[in-house]
């Protein structure tokens, strides 16, 4: 018996081409989940915020004043005696620091509740803020640190 070569080479080529698709879904997936989990962590790692409970959200200043804003997640409402707060300029020498003290505690009253955001506002102790220097905020609450560079106005 004999086969008809033009009826096996159409079924040989579909196959192919079934096959060559099924691969390059599959490809497409795992390049995908690797990408969407690979730019999340990196984001993460350049924002400090890999398993924080306590984030930096904002940082903004006027001449003098440093204005932080955190989001609580640590389980537990944070009272402004909790908190430790540094300011090193790009040198590293402290400009500000707030530790034990009230660290004026702003739009949440005297604490910052679990899931909330607060602000803290802190004077820089050695003067005034220099507009365009980097400056380096650590907050420290409840046993967590959070870290962020903040390039003053």
């Amino acid at each position: 018996m004999r086969m008809n070569k033009k009826a096996v080479s159409p079924v040989i080529a579909v196959m192919l081409l079934v096959a060559v698709a099924v691969a390059a879904v599959g490809a497409y997936f795992i390049w995908y989940k690797s990408f969407q989990q690979s730019s999340q962590s990196d984001v993460e790692e350049k924002t400090g915020t890999i398993g924080s409970k306590l984030s930096i959200t904002n940082v903004t200043n006027d001449n003098a004043n440093f204005y932080v804003t955190v989001k609580n997640a640590t389980g537990e409402d944070l009272t402004a005696a909790m908190f430790s707060v540094s300011v090193k300029d790009e040198d590293g020498v402290t400009v500000g620091a707030l530790d034990g003290v009230n660290p004026n505690i702003t739009g949440g009253g005297a604490n910052i509740p679990d899931g909330d955001e607060g602000q803290i506002e802190m004077t820089a102790g050695t003067g005034n803020i220099t507009a365009g220097e980097t400056y380096t905020i650590i907050v420290t609450a409840s046993g967590t640190t959070s870290t962020q560079k903040y390039t003053a106005i």
